[in-house]
């Protein structure tokens, strides 16, 4: 075998064709694998046994292409290619359990999906990335496919879930299937539009006829749940193979991508088929300009990191990601609420942030990227700026300013927590609801005026002040007591210094009676 020189772009199609082999097969494997668990070993054992053997050797061609790379080392992926090299004796010990029915259907396909499915995509991306000369669009669009075309894996993993154990009228389930095809919907979309004429030609082919029409009907069919019980009839094999047959489409497309990254290749870089930036974020850029996390980038270094993102509206209760969920975006949120919480085993929820405009989803889970420690929900219409998280990764370590900006807004995020903290132990009931409300006021209309409006509803308010929505109700009764008005979610002060008794040296910051002789609360500015 010939040794590719880690410098020249000829290692590109071959290192990214094989990784994307292996993810495939991965792919395959657990599809097999949620039936396999789901029917008790009913439902093709076979054939993942069979599986196992061209996934490895998927393995074994990665091995032998790897021992032939110079220089390997010269480049910052290089470990992330040894971890995706050296998975196999976790695989191993996985596929032991899952033989041995060891393992619940839920820890059975996640490990899949997180353990080694994602590190893999993470790694084309960042390799396509780091290919010198090759157009930035070209690598988003690459890298929404992926990300469209596994959330097919999953749809097909899953959804043998709900063939196999008739679940269609459970809603967390439901909720899970429509979740992810509209995650597929919203990475075809970003695809398209960063995709030249060509590869959007390409693909719409592929995944033309009749099967991807009876597809269509099956979401449709979900959507609603009174014919989602219908689905039942399918079986769960047949399921299987419908899936199958889209994503092996998608990934004889994939192989179509891969060239286009090949800075050799002529006709992949032509200026004449050249993809343009989504033109929604230009109708966004006075307030992405003013994101804390980009107000110290010049208007080119922020252009030129904005042409792999993309703009999404969620409406309220969309579950954005879950808890133990690697991301595959960086999020920051443009207007709207989204919540960060903690669920429990007994099915219990507590809301640890309450996010809104200016502020960014995980950014620790994004750049080390480790799986999210909580999920997140929109509680309020949400309108959220996201990009690739690998893309935002490189950013960092190209870009000083964007890391900088980074480091400061994870140092704010730092004391906030400590403040909300001081605020759940160490503050009464009515003194935590009271600085809410000022926060609120302040937040809104700048304090100015006596009107406030509860962004979201009450339960969420309460969990996020860490108390039961009772005892949230019996303190805003103490508030009306002392004059304030409150009618469903509005509430009016009697006072526009109704509430300063509540403030702290963060609010003040931000008030409008800060350094004037009429601050009730001077000690917070003089002592």
């Amino acid at each position: 075998m010939m040794k590719f020189d880690i410098e020249h772009a000829a290692l590109t199609p071959p290192l990214l064709n094989t990784l994307g082999a292996l993810t495939h097969e991965l792919q395959i494997e657990r599809g097999y694998t949620a039936l396999v668990v789901d029917s008790a070993g009913e439902i093709f054992s076979d054939e993942l046994r069979a599986h196992y053997l061209v996934t490895d050797q998927t393995l074994n061609t990665l091995d032998a292409l790897i021992d032939n790379i110079v220089n390997k080392q010269s480049k910052a992926w290089a470990k992330k290619l040894d971890a995706v090299r050296e998975s196999k004796a976790q695989l191993l010990k996985h596929r032991k359990n899952v033989q041995n029915g060891n393992i619940e259907f839920a820890a059975a396909i996640n490990t899949y999906t997180y353990k080694f499915i994602y590190p893999v995509i993470d790694l084309n991306i960042e390799i396509a990335l780091n290919t010198e000369n090759v157009n930035p669009l070209k690598v988003s669009a690459y890298s929404n496919f992926l990300q469209w075309k596994e959330r097919i894996g999953r749809e097909r993993a899953w959804g043998a879930h709900g063939f196999c154990s008739k679940v269609f009228k459970n809603r967390e389930f439901t909720e899970r299937m429509l979740t992810l095809i509209e995650e597929q919907s919203a990475y075809r979309r970003a695809f398209m539009s960063l995709a030249t004429k060509r590869q959007q030609h390409e693909v719409e082919e592929s995944l033309g006829g009749y099967v991807m029409e009876l597809l269509d009907t099956i979401h449709a069919q979900l959507g609603d749940q009174e014919r989602a019980q219908e689905l039942e009839a399918l079986s769960p094999v047949t399921w299987f193979e419908l899936l199958t047959g889209k994503i092996d489409r998608m990934r004889r497309a994939e192989t179509g991508l891969v060239k286009s990254l090949d800075p050799q290749n002529v006709l992949a870089t032509t200026t004449n088929d050249t993809a343009q930036v989504p033109q929604q974020l230009e109708r966004h850029m006075p307030i992405i300009q003013m994101l804390p996390v980009f107000s110290k980038m010049g208007e080119k270094e922020l252009g030129e990191l904005l042409r792999h993102a993309d703009i999404r509206s969620y409406e309220k209760g969309k579950l954005l990601f879950m808890q133990g969920e690697t991301l595959s975006r960086y999020y920051l949120i443009l207007e709207g609420w989204v919540k960060l919480y903690k669920s429990t085993d007994a099915g219990d929820e507590a809301v640890l942030q309450m996010l809104s405009a200016g502020d960014s989803l995980m950014d620790a889970a994004v750049f080390l990227n480790i799986p999210s420690l909580v999920g997140a929900q929109v509680v309020q219409n949400t309108k959220l700026l996201s990009m690739p998280a690998p893309i935002m990764r490189q950013s960092l370590t190209d870009n000083k300013k964007l890391a900088l900006n980074m480091i400061g807004g994870l140092s704010m995020r730092s004391q906030g927590l400590i403040r909300q903290i001081e605020h759940s132990r160490l503050k009464t009931a009515t003194e935590r609801v009271g600085w809410f409300l000022l926060k609120l006021g302040m937040e809104q209309n700048g304090g100015k005026g006596n009107a406030i409006t509860l962004p979201y509803d009450k339960s969420t308010i309460a969990s996020y002040l860490d108390m039961t929505p009772e005892t949230f109700s019996r303190t805003l009764k103490r508030f009306k007591n002392k004059g304030f008005r409150i009618q469903n979610d509005k509430i009016t002060k009697p006072d526009p210094k109704a509430l300063c008794v509540f403030c702290d040296e963060t609010l003040s910051e931000a008030c409008i009676f800060k350094d004037k002789e009429l601050c009730p609360q001077t000690y917070l500015i003089h002592g």
